[in-house]
């Protein structure tokens, strides 16, 4: 990868995160919409869309002979005993009801154990992966593992951490892993057991509210725009850690987003002390994959490279330099970003000479140019 590459990821890198998303806003409906244009993908989601591991993924979404829009309906309509059509308007307008369930309740761990709008947005968020109209984490998750470990079959133990409605542990199950879905909310996972025993798909639950994760458990652990609404990511970096075999790999992101009435569930508010805790926790970064997820390694460093690996974290993530020096970028960073909507839009004015070379914007965006997240569809949740 050159120089000016390299620099063109890692600034834009940084526009995302000095522009987070605030609100999701209304879902769209496939069908109201033109068909995704290819080009817009970039190179790491058309591959994971051209992929036989979306094809498994679509498969999974399917029921009978149905499509995969009938059958995510159904799902939604059969366990709330409603019709297609609420179940399809209450997918659309997730949000507004998600905002209704958490002013009913005192406290957020009441809203987790209780809230049923998660469900319809989840599931959705899945049918729109599935036709294109939205980045498709789950299988950019698993394609990176098969290309970068080599579990054996019999040894390949995964946990979905914040499993939502199953789509991932689903995933995870039908190419061969021995699955496990963790949640604090106990309708979600209610949910997801409905939707996975509907299929005949072997996994096992966890509670979170009620139970622990086990110690030396898993190869694998997925976290998909799930930390971001942990309230206390120190201890749960150590939890997921010690959850890990030696050597075992988590996937993760942090959904970070402007403080807004539709984003009080987002309870991080800072992607590099978010960062930070994750490796105090005893993770090592290993590799970008695109859509803001990172691929961690878990370590047992001891002594001296304990200590010098600590040292660099701290300096280069939540020293006061550091947050100094992204501090006083953030005004030109969003105005940056203020730039590259206006390009893409088609009417955007010079820019500074120091900035042009590094924010270039190819005829064709890929993975490793831009975070395609922030580049497409704004995050589930």
């Amino acid at each position: 990868m050159g120089v000016t590459t390299t620099l063109r990821r890692k600034l834009r890198t940084a526009i995302a995160a000095a522009v987070p998303q605030a609100e999701q806003g209304r879902h769209i409906d496939p069908i109201d919409e033109p068909a995704p244009d290819p080009s817009a993908w970039g190179a790491t989601c058309t591959a994971a869309i051209e992929s036989p591991e979306m094809e498994t993924f679509r498969a999974g979404l399917r029921l009978d002979d149905r499509d995969v829009r009938a059958s995510v309906l159904d799902d939604l309509a059969t366990f709330h005993g409603i019709t297609p059509e609420e179940a399809r308007a209450r997918c659309l307008d997730w949000e507004q009801d998600s905002l209704a369930e958490w002013a009913a309740v005192e406290d957020p761990v009441a809203f987790y154990r209780t809230m049923q709008s998660w469900g319809f947005d989840l599931l959705w968020w899945a049918y729109l992966q599935a036709t294109g109209h939205a980045d498709p984490s789950h299988v950019i998750a698993l394609r990176w593992l098969r290309q970068h470990t080599d579990y054996s079959l019999d040894s390949r133990k995964h946990l979905d951490f914040g499993s939502g409605v199953g789509v991932t542990s689903q995933l995870f199950a039908d190419c061969g892993y021995e699955t496990t879905l963790a949640d604090l909310s106990s309708t979600l996972l209610g949910f997801a057991r409905f939707r996975l025993e509907r299929r005949g798909v072997s996994a096992s639950y966890l509670d979170l509210g009620t139970e622990a994760l086990p110690n030396d458990r898993y190869d694998v652990i997925t976290a998909i725009d799930t930390l971001a609404h942990v309230p206390d990511l120190a201890s749960t970096g150590r939890e997921l850690h010690a959850a890990l075999r030696p050597g075992g790999v988590l996937i993760a992101n942090f959904d970070i987003r402007e403080e807004a009435p539709e984003t009080v569930w987002h309870l991080q508010d800072d992607d590099l002390r978010a960062t930070y805790e994750l490796r105090r926790a005893g993770f090592v970064s290993v590799g970008g994959l695109g859509y803001g997820l990172v691929a961690y390694r878990s370590v047992h460093d001891s002594g001296i490279k304990q200590r010098v690996r600590a040292a660099r974290d701290w300096l280069t993530l939540v020293s006061p330099p550091r947050r100094l020096a992204r501090r006083l970028g953030r005004p030109m960073l969003r105005a940056a970003g203020a730039h590259l909507e206006r390009r893409r839009r088609g009417h955007a004015p010079q820019l500074t000479p120091a900035l042009a070379p590094a924010l270039q914007v190819p005829a064709q965006r890929t993975g490793n140019d831009v975070d395609e997240r922030s580049a497409r569809t704004p995050g589930r949740r």
